[in-house]
């Protein structure tokens, strides 16, 4: 029997003895991972990229860039809405228009009735009236009419023009400008214009009445106004 070989003591090194698993080569696994291919070259094939498909296109239509439809795929035309199909209310048909215009009257069988002729009645105008004075004049009361010795359009604020009588007064008796008489509506109305000695209103069956320095009164037919001096008038009304 042979002696086995005296196994060399591990080296040691300082006080501690050495790893010798620290010197040995690393196994390699037996399921090695595949190596990890490295960076391709880029080709000069251009990739298809995915474009994106218009909400409003139909599937399963497919429409190039320039916008024109593939001649395999023809678009269907355009069906527009009939009067049996669609009719809003509101639109007159071509049909509707010849419907009535069946159901208008014919010139020569029918007449149409012309609307009625409404006359509205005229306001009727007040009568005329117009000054009797006693000196014979006639005075129409289409203005204002002003009666003195001397009248002065001044004393009076009008819009009209009025028209200026003048009286005879010796005495003076009657002022410059006595009294006004004008057209008030369809009333005569006499007015003081505050003369020195007034106006006398004599009316029938009443006592005689004296105005007032700036009073008015409606006279009317048959009235007396005597302004002094015998010069008086009265109210007549054409019929």
């Amino acid at each position: 029997m042979l002696p086995h070989p005296a196994r060399a003591a591990d080296p040691v090194v300082g006080d501690e003895p050495l790893d010798l698993t620290m010197l040995r080569p690393a196994e390699t696994p037996r399921h090695a991972a595949p190596a990890v291919a490295g960076p391709t070259e880029p080709t000069d094939q251009p990739t298809e990229q995915p474009t994106d498909r218009p909400s409003d296109e139909p599937a399963g239509t497919r429409t190039d860039r320039s916008g024109a439809e593939p001649a395999d795929h023809p678009v269907a035309p355009e069906v527009l809405p009939t009067a049996s199909t669609d009719h809003d209310g509101t639109t007159v048909l071509s049909a509707d228009v010849v419907a009535l215009r069946r159901r208008l009257p014919e010139w020569a069988g029918h007449a149409v009735a012309a609307p009625l002729a409404t006359s509205l009645p005229t306001p009727a105008s007040p009568a005329a009236a117009r000054l009797a004075l006693s000196t014979g004049e006639r005075v129409t009361l289409s203005r204002p009419v002003l009666i003195g010795r001397a009248p002065q359009a001044s004393r009076v604020h009008s819009s009209q023009v009025p028209q200026l009588v003048t009286v005879p007064s010796p005495m003076q008796d009657i002022s410059r400008t006595h009294a006004e008489v004008r057209m008030d509506g369809d009333d005569v109305v006499l007015t003081d214009l505050r003369s020195t000695n007034g106006v006398l209103v004599v009316r029938p069956a009443a006592a005689p009445q004296r105005l007032q320095p700036g009073e008015a009164t409606v006279l009317q037919p048959g009235v007396l106004v005597d302004l002094g001096e015998g010069v008086t008038f009265t109210v007549e009304r054409s019929r």
